[in-house]
C-alpha cells in the first residue's frame, strides 16, 4: 500500500464520521503526501493544505499533507483537519469549520489543531484498521544549507561609519569613509 492509498482508505473511513458529525464531505476528494505551498514549505510550518475544488479544473477538492509528518495519528489528525476544510466550504478557520473541528475531536487553536485524547479514542480503531501508515519521515533540515550573507561588512576604524561589500570587491580595495576618508577596515 502507498501513502496514497492509506490516505485515501483512511478518508474513506472517516466519511461517516463527518456525515454523523453534520459536515458530509464532498464527493470527489483527492489525498496525497507532498509539500504545501513554497511559503510554507519554506519555513516547514504547515503541515497540510486544502485547496477548493474551484481550484481544480476537474473540480476535486485536492489535499496535502506534509513528507514531515509520519506518525498515522498525527497524519489523521492533519487529514481531518483538512477534511473539514472541504466538508466547509468558504469558512476559512471560522464559523462552520470551528464546529467542523470539535465535532471531529480536534483540539487547538483552529489554524493549528491537534489530536487530543478523545481524536485517539475515537478514531484510532479506524486508524488502525487501515494499517501502518507506509511513510517515513522527511527531515527537511538536514540536507538544506543554510545561506550566509554574501555581503562582508566594512566599517571606518575612525567614525564606525558601516557598508556591507560583495567579497569580490572588498579584494579589489575597501573603500574609503565619506566622512573623513580613513580606508575602511573589515
Amino acid at each position: 500500500m502507498t501513502r496514497e492509498e492509506w490516505l485515501v482508505a483512511l478518508t474513506g473511513e472517516l466519511r461517516p464520521l463527518f456525515t454523523q458529525a453534520g459536515f458530509p464531505l464532498p464527493d470527489k476528494i483527492r489525498v496525497t503526501c507532498g509539500f504545501p505551498s513554497s511559503k510554507a514549505r519554506s519555513l516547514n510550518k504547515a503541515i497540510g493544505e486544502h485547496w477548493s475544488s474551484a481550484a481544480s479544473d476537474d473540480g476535486h477538492d485536492e489535499i496535502l499533507i506534509s513528507p514531515v509528518i509520519s506518525d498515522p495519528v498525527e497524519c489523521a489528525a492533519v487529514l481531518v483537519h483538512e477534511l473539514c476544510h472541504a466538508a466547509t466550504p468558504g469558512a476559512g478557520h471560522k464559523g462552520a469549520f470551528v464546529r467542523a473541528i470539535r465535532a471531529l475531536w480536534l483540539e487547538g487553536k483552529a489554524t493549528a489543531t491537534v489530536p487530543g485524547q478523545a481524536f485517539r479514542d475515537n478514531i484510532g480503531a479506524l486508524i488502525e484498521g487501515c494499517g501502518d501508515y507506509p511513510h517515513a519521515t522527511l527531515n527537511v533540515g538536514r540536507v538544506r544549507k543554510v545561506q550566509s550573507t554574501r555581503l562582508i561588512k566594512a566599517w571606518c576604524p575612525s567614525c564606525g561609519y558601516t557598508v556591507r561589500l560583495t567579497e569580490k570587491w572588498a579584494s579589489t580595495g575597501l573603500p574609503e569613509c565619506p566622512n573623513d576618508g580613513t580606508t575602511f577596515t573589515r
